[in-house]
């Protein structure tokens, strides 16, 4: 009889601690049970019209309720408050700020770099659409939710846009970063590009840096097209002397460059064979002077690698200054002798035509 008992409570002390590893299984992520952010303020359908004068003044308070999930202690929600234009379903929106907290202050003129860089024009109104998306770090697409969107009148001023930049110091220049030339994130999204031209000997090696100094964010390799901010990181570098497209994603780490030497081709070099333009380190773009002679219809563009796969002309209708791939023919009206001006420091190529 003892035994018996014995074995009973054997068999119950198994389904005690069968019963306690059941209940001590890791919860589980119930993403049904989600609640997405709210945006509480400003309201929506407010009127902004921001000012020069107001540039350091806040603009307004973003601020929005957390996103709940079904479990606590998870990692840090992270935020990121976009912008477009209304009824655009943010396809081409802009990141006003990536954060952990619930609320953001932005200043007018940060607001009306980003409305300028959108290519929205200064005076005018324009109906904008805010909305957060957020995720769990490092569980992107299986955590993120988006808010309802706010909605709010910005009228922009005209003002010269300062863009988010980084400084490209080399061996080419002496490794200073205060005289390095820069790359611009355009789009406000941490992806930078710009034109990088490296003169002929020494080791074409270089780096990146978020200030013009050593002693902030550095970015050196971390093996073929990577990035490294470790201060022990190795240098980047290109094959040889030229200039160079390059595209830097901070955020992914990555970069890459496209070899691209620019020339002038036009009616009076009959279209074959265009001019080598040369690199003026000083004020960062690339110029040519030559003499035009009196040719009919005669007009030009700008070519790369002394092909037409990458040809730049006019955007149409022309404004005399803007320049997009394979856009229009850029009329001579007459001969003479001129320079030509390449500038690549602004969202869109751009160039001069000056007659001396």
């Amino acid at each position: 009889m003892k035994k018996i008992i014995l074995i009973i409570i054997a068999f119950a002390g198994l389904g005690f601690v069968f019963s306690c590893q059941k209940e001590t299984k890791d919860p589980v992520l119930d993403l049904s049970q989600t609640v997405a952010p709210s945006i509480s303020s400003p309201d929506t359908g407010e009127t902004f019209i921001l000012l020069e004068v107001d540039a350091d003044s806040i603009m307004t308070t973003f601020n929005w309720s957390a996103t709940k999930y079904s479990l606590d202690n998870l990692e840090s929600v992270k935020y990121v408050l976009q912008m477009d234009i209304v009824d655009s379903n943010f396809m081409n929106f802009v990141t006003v700020v990536t954060t952990t907290e619930t609320s953001y202050s932005i200043t007018v003129g940060d607001m009306n770099s980003l409305l300028l860089a959108m290519g929205l024009s200064a005076g005018e109104a324009n109906n904008m659409e805010f909305r957060l998306y957020s995720y769990i770090n490092n569980t992107v697409d299986v955590t993120d939710v988006y808010s309802e969107a706010l909605s709010l009148t910005l009228t922009p001023y005209a003002s010269f846009v300062e863009y988010p930049k980084l400084w490209v110091p080399g061996d080419y220049q002496g490794w200073d970063p205060a005289s390095a030339p820069n790359i611009y994130s355009f789009t406000n999204d941490n992806v930078f590009t710009g034109y990088i031209y490296m003169p002929e000997g020494g080791t074409y090696e270089f780096k990146f840096t978020s200030d013009p100094d050593w002693d902030h964010t550095n970015y050196g390799s971390a093996g073929e097209g990577l990035l490294d901010t470790e201060a022990s990181a190795g240098n980047l570098s290109v094959p040889g002397h030229g200039g160079y497209d390059v595209v830097v994603d901070i955020d992914a780490l990555t970069w890459s460059y496209e070899l691209k030497n620019w020339g002038v081709i036009g009616q009076w070099l009959d279209w074959a064979d265009d001019i080598d333009m040369i690199w003026d380190a000083e004020n960062q773009y690339l110029y040519l002077t030559t003499d035009i002679p009196d040719v009919a219809d005669n007009r030009f563009k700008f070519r790369a690698n002394d092909a037409w796969d990458v040809n730049l002309g006019a955007i149409d209708p022309p404004d005399g200054e803007t320049l997009t791939q394979g856009g229009v023919d850029i009329p001579i009206t007459e001969p003479g002798n001129y320079t030509f001006i390449l500038r690549f420091t602004t969202s869109e190529p751009t160039y001069e035509l000056i007659k001396n």
